[in-house]
């Protein structure tokens, strides 16, 4: 926490844990990513970067759907009552 000490406030984070600043930019876009990623879960919102890492994982060798297919194939599916049609 940056600012454990009210009296003697630290503000930086290369005091806290040592890192170059390319490596707090670095953790700040990892926790706005996954501040992202936990929004559009909380919204029921397609997430298609985590489809194409499912993607990879679980499907090698086939081609990941576009970014436009894969949007309206999840409006379909939760719009149109086949939430229950997933791949695996």
């Amino acid at each position: 926490m940056l600012l454990r000490n009210v009296r003697k406030p630290v503000l930086s984070c290369r005091e806290v844990t040592g890192a170059t600043v390319e490596g707090c930019f670095a953790c700040a876009r990892d926790a706005a990513t996954q501040l992202r990623q936990g929004w559009l879960r909380v919204i029921g919102a397609p997430d298609y970067k985590a489809y194409l890492i499912h993607h990879a994982a679980r499907h090698p060798g086939l081609a990941p759907m576009a970014e436009g297919e894969y949007v309206n194939m999840f409006i379909e599916r939760r719009f149109n009552g086949r939430s229950a049609g997933r791949c695996c």
